[in-house]
């Protein structure tokens, strides 16, 4: 009876595993009778087969997997891996074994819940998608966190002094990465040793006549916007290398000095390194802690402060980025600080680029790299970008529906809509593009952009049911498509589009937004970042 009930009502891979496995007097474990005659019933047989897979998958995450990580943490709870701002880097590399097993383990899991039957109920079904995505999402943080790990001691100093431009993104003003780059620092790290060297706001950010240097396969789109030439489009790529790249380009373009790396975060990385270095204050007496710096970061920033008191507003954030770096770099609780850490990495929402190309391969390949991937396999990114200058992307909500249509494409829908309230100043409703004539209030302009796989081609594409021009190109092999969009306030505003795939479970990227999409996605699919 409980492998029919609906999912969620039941744990079934901890009650299948019991019906699945008996223990025979001698403590080994054997496979019961009765699964293997259920196995090959008619119809039913896919089901049960679903079923003892997702069970063995848990019974080998609880075997193997979670012993790795007791391990892992029980190395930090002996240890000092963060102590007067020093990162311990032999203790760091110690970490990366147990979490390399425990990472391989996720991987033998999501081997063994690969193979798909032609006929499963639903939900039995629904559970099975759901454990494949959480072993995604699993396996995507294990391996950001083996490679960070495996290229800390050299990121941190240990073969020499190493600097670092730090982008702090605000996805209230959204880019494909996260958000403008509202401030930022500098921070150097040598033996472990990470010092805060200069912080600062995007006013002191000057962009270049002459354009930096970039990719080859980069995207001629961005680079005709100004990707490589205005700080404030350096990070339309959703390919965080090119972003990287553009951000040192244009500090050296300055007069700053050269930096061997760039990391960008946002307010929700913020809000995890604030879950465990608890609140910090900040000079007006706002006290700011994991619960409201998203909200502060996005909104209450401008509510609170516009107009003649931009400039001030403008310093208290420079004084959070501050204050967090040494609350952070203090790491009163190391477990929970290298916890923080995990998770920051395991978001989607923090990226590092290394301008040694060694270390940049590594990182190229895990989550926080940021890097397109480079193998023809089902892929969608769907990308919204602030074209309005303004702020009302905190205000953006995005539905993503995924279908197979009749004739084999995929349908992918987005519904966006606009929840902005009444009553915001023009720093946040207001349109820095200037249209004439103006238009009503609180009406925002999205850039949309679509990325499929290598070999992914757009049949169609439809805005509110009716054919819309949309502008291809190519990122670093993707097919890409961008259109640009009015979003007026409280209306809803639907891009359909048919696509081809290769063959696969499709990956969604979630772009590092304030609020996440809502999916819903009737393929086999992963997802990663939240």
């Amino acid at each position: 009876g409980d492998l029919l009930k609906p999912a969620g009502t039941v744990d079934l891979p901890t009650t299948l595993a019991r019906i699945e496995q008996r223990t025979d007097q001698a403590g080994n474990r054997t496979q019961s009778p009765f699964w293997s005659a259920a196995e090959h019933l008619p119809v039913l047989g896919g089901s049960f087969r679903a079923v003892r897979r997702t069970a063995r998958t848990a019974q080998l995450l609880g075997d193997e997997a979670l012993p790795q990580a007791v391990a892992a943490l029980d190395l930090v709870h002996r240890g000092q891996p963060i102590h007067g701002g020093r990162v311990d880097l032999a203790l760091l590399g110690k970490l990366g074994t147990p979490l390399a097993r425990a990472a391989q383990a996720v991987d033998d899991a999501q081997a063994l819940l690969a193979p798909r039957d032609s006929f499963v109920i639903g939900p039995v079904e629904t559970r099975v998608a759901t454990t494949r995505t959480q072993l995604a999402r699993l396996d995507a943080g294990l391996r950001a966190a083996v490679t960070t790990l495996h290229q800390a001691p050299a990121l941190l100093g240990a073969n020499g002094p190493r600097r670092y431009f730090v982008a702090v993104q605000n996805n209230a003003e959204a880019r494909a990465t996260g958000g403008l780059v509202g401030g930022f620092a500098i921070v150097t790290a040598d033996q472990g040793q990470i010092t805060l060297e200069q912080s600062g706001i995007d006013s002191q950010l000057k962009g270049t006549k002459t354009a930096v240097a970039s990719d080859s396969e980069a995207a001629g789109t961005w680079l005709t916007i100004g990707s490589t030439v205005a700080w404030q489009d350096a990070n339309l790529t959703p390919h965080f290398p090119d972003a990287a790249r553009n951000l040192a380009g244009l500090w050296a373009a300055q007069g700053g000095q050269p930096v061997d790396g760039v990391i960008a975060l946002d307010p929700l990385v913020m809000s995890e390194l604030l879950k465990a270095s608890g609140g910090v204050h900040l000079p007006d007496g706002t006290s700011i802690t994991a619960a409201n710096v998203v909200d502060f970061v996005g909104r209450d920033e401008y509510t609170r402060y516009h107009g003649k008191d931009n400039g001030k507003r403008k310093m208290l954030l420079a004084a959070l980025a501050d204050n967090l770096f040494h609350a952070v770099v203090a790491a009163r609780d190391p477990v929970r600080t290298l916890a923080a850490a995990a998770r920051a990495g395991a978001s989607g929402h923090l990226f590092v680029w290394s301008a040694d190309p060694t270390e940049e391969a590594a990182l190229a390949a895990s989550l926080v790299g940021g890097a397109l991937p480079r193998k023809d396999t089902p892929y969608l990114q769907v990308l919204t970008q602030n074209f309005g200058g303004n702020k009302l992307d905190f205000y953006l909500r995005r539905t993503v529906r995924v279908t197979r249509a009749a004739d084999g494409l995929l349908r992918v829908q987005v519904t966006l809509r606009n929840t902005v309230p009444t009553g915001l100043p023009s720093i946040v409703a207001g349109r820095a593009d200037l249209p004439d004539p103006p238009l009503p209030y609180g009406q925002n302009r999205l850039g949309f952009s679509v990325y499929g796989a290598l070999s992914t081609a757009v049949r169609d594409v439809q805005i509110d049911g009716k054919p819309a021009p949309m502008a291809f190109d190519r990122d670093h092999g993707h097919q890409m498509g961008t259109l640009s969009l009015e979003l007026p306030r409280e209306q809803d505003v639907v891009v359909t589009l048919l696509v081809t795939e290769p063959a696969g479970d499709l990956v969604y990227r979630q772009q590092p937004l304030m609020v996440p999409d809502t999916l819903e996605i009737e393929v086999p699919h992963v997802v990663l970042g939240r």
